[in-house]
């Protein structure tokens, strides 16, 4: 590992309340977006918004197939099978670590967006539009608190280059934004075109990360739900990068599966690399065996 390493510590995150006052979705034909908000916080004229956008309750039967569309040149933006928890999360920008009060129904229930903003937009703004969207028709108003809470810190450690598994993206990937939702390209990794497709591209099973195109924290996003907390961008590396991630997901290291009495999972090396907290609350980075195959590795 040569470039960056994660570093577990006792962090202060920001953690948002959620306060659902009711479920209002707007069904029929799309209504121009309001001016007007049940969110006092959220008043400011100079908040983006949609010219026009449309929210449904996706009643389908069918297996959910989820889709993300977001069009910079366009402003179009197109949401199928999201569920109200997954928008949240893309619209303020969370880890799912960093919501409070996420056991409501209502988030589990899907939704169909269809939204249009003044082109040219870009999918960072797009997602921070739907904020005021959700107000709006969700009643959805939100409390923001400091509080403490281990997290991981995605670290450069080498400032004069970059390891042989991160280049710099020369795709044009104005469309792939940072949460997982608005990060994830259908295809897969080993597809004869992945080389030119933006996104995290869909791999054969946990422990790997494939993505072109994804900025640092859209990778910290990436890394959170395998490790079961949040994991926090502090690399400092501006710019879209494309990747090539391996490492062996907490719930599937040697020491979880023996806890567990469980038998290791297919395609995944139990005694991979992973990161593993020691005392002081760092990690373990003394043998190249313990250390996170990163990007830089």
């Amino acid at each position: 590992m040569r470039n960056a390493k994660l570093r577990a510590m006792a962090g202060i995150l920001r953690a948002t309340w959620l306060m659902l006052a009711g479920v209002a979705i707007a069904f029929g034909p799309a209504a121009r977006a309001s001016s007007q908000t049940t969110n006092p916080s959220s008043s400011s004229s100079s908040r983006l918004r949609f010219e026009v956008a449309s929210v449904r309750l996706n009643t389908s039967n069918e297996r959910p197939r989820r889709r993300v569309s977001a069009i910079p040149e366009t402003g179009q933006l197109t949401l199928t099978s999201l569920s109200v928890l997954e928008v949240i999360l893309s619209a303020y920008g969370l880890q799912q670590f960093e919501l409070v009060g996420n056991d409501s129904p209502i988030l589990k229930q899907r939704i169909d967006v269809v939204a249009k903003a003044t082109p040219p937009t870009t999918v960072a703004e797009m997602q921070r539009m739907l904020q005021p969207l959700l107000e709006e028709r969700f009643k959805l108003a939100i409390h923001r608190e400091t509080r403490e809470m281990d997290a991981l810190l995605l670290m450069r450690i080498d400032e004069r280059r970059l390891g042989p598994k991160i280049k710099a993206s020369s795709l044009e990937c104005k469309g792939v934004g940072t949460t997982n939702a608005f990060a994830i390209n259908p295809g897969a990794a080993e597809a004869a075109n992945a080389q030119k497709r933006c996104g995290v591209l869909t791999t054969d099973g946990p422990g790997r990360i494939v993505a072109n195109g994804i900025d640092m924290r859209g990778l910290a996003m990436e890394l959170a739900p395998s490790q079961g907390r949040p994991v926090l961008d502090m690399t400092r590396m501006a710019g879209r990068y494309d990747v090539d991630v391996t490492y062996t997901p907490a719930p599937f290291s040697s020491a979880a599966l023996a806890r567990r009495s469980a038998s290791p999972f297919p395609g995944v090396d139990p005694d991979g690399p992973h990161w593993r907290p020691h005392s002081g609350n760092n990690l373990d980075s003394s043998s190249s065996r313990n250390a996170p195959r990163s990007p830089s590795s």
